[in-house]
């Protein structure tokens, strides 16, 4: 696995599987104005399986669900190879005591992410935005899916960005934990879909 170099200044969190390999890895890097975003998320599953799950709409219901979802509403358009996955997920207000201020009884965030075509082995290049309805909160950045020996990583990389006067950079730091999490759960479920657990 390449390594992740970031600024002394990073938090770094990684988490290993029971056999010892990364799971989801996340680094968290501080800048002015925003905050930077990487995860890998491991499936134990060539490209071609990985990406049939990820474009599933059932598979994306699952795992909105496991994240605590009290609503959601999805769209996967296919154009050719190249496919569009819109999902609004409406969440409940679980956020610290400084963020709940500025969000009401729920939390809408609406996602997009873009999937160009296939490579000849099955590895992928994407791009993936966030925002939360009604607030200047967004998260835009890109995604690959590759092989990995006999797994394939999923790596998102982006930038978080509150424009909130004062407590932007606390709330982009929320984020940031609500996307990693959101990200080990993710990788739960993707790994039981593909063990056979529909």
């Amino acid at each position: 696995m390449v390594p992740i170099l970031c600024p002394s200044s990073c938090l770094y969190a990684r988490r290993l599987t029971p056999e010892g390999f990364p799971a989801v890895r996340t680094t968290q890097c501080v800048k002015m104005g925003n905050m930077d975003l990487h995860s890998e998320l491991r499936f134990d599953a060539d490209p071609y399986a990985v990406f049939g799950m990820l474009t599933d709409e059932a598979y994306i219901a699952k795992k909105t669900l496991a994240a605590k979802a009290l609503r959601h509403q999805i769209s996967v358009d296919r154009d050719g190879d190249r496919v569009t996955i819109e999902l609004v997920r409406i969440m409940p207000p679980d956020v610290p005591d400084f963020v709940r201020r500025f969000v009401g009884e729920t939390i809408d965030i609406k996602q997009v992410d873009v999937w160009e075509p296939a490579a000849p082995d099955g590895s992928r290049t994407g791009r993936i935005t966030l925002e939360m309805v009604g607030m200047p909160v967004t998260c835009a950045g890109t995604m690959t899916l590759a092989a990995n020996g006999a797994a394939t990583v999923l790596t998102i990389t982006g930038s978080i960005k509150a424009g909130i006067p004062l407590f932007g950079n606390k709330i982009e730091e929320a984020v940031h934990q609500g996307l990693t999490e959101a990200g080990k759960i993710e990788e739960q479920v993707g790994q039981a879909w593909l063990a056979g657990e529909r």
